[in-house]
């Protein structure tokens, strides 16, 4: 039963999607045959060529490119320290049956799990 369920649920994810592909390439073909839409993207190129070209020229200097790479560690940091948090959580529902943990302040947090498929 569950397995039909389920089964059917992709079904119907899989069919939504093919709809939106298709209706994505419908508006996609009738924007290319309108003649101002061809000039837009033209204009819409060469100003963003224009903003990278500036954006390049500023992001270059040395103390942009540290505050760069810092955020980038710290990004990577808080990354991996939230998939280790959220390890620490199976772990601390499976020893204690429980989704509520309470926090440095006092204050009651609720767990919430979230399953994905994956190929």
């Amino acid at each position: 039963m569950a397995d039909e369920v389920i089964q059917k649920r992709l079904k119907i994810i899989a069919d939504l999607e093919h709809e939106l592909s298709k209706l994505k390439g419908d508006l996609e073909d009738a924007l290319m045959d309108d003649p101002n839409y061809g000039k837009l993207l033209e204009e819409e190129e060469e100003t963003k060529k224009a903003k990278k070209e500036k954006k390049d020229r500023i992001m270059s200097t040395a103390v942009i490119k540290g505050y760069q790479e810092e955020l980038k560690e710290k990004l990577q940091e808080l990354k991996e320290t939230r998939e280790i948090l959220s390890q620490e959580l199976v772990d601390y529902y499976k020893e204690n049956g429980t989704l509520e943990v309470v926090d440095a302040d006092g204050n009651v947090k609720r767990m919430k799990f979230s399953v994905k498929l994956v190929s």
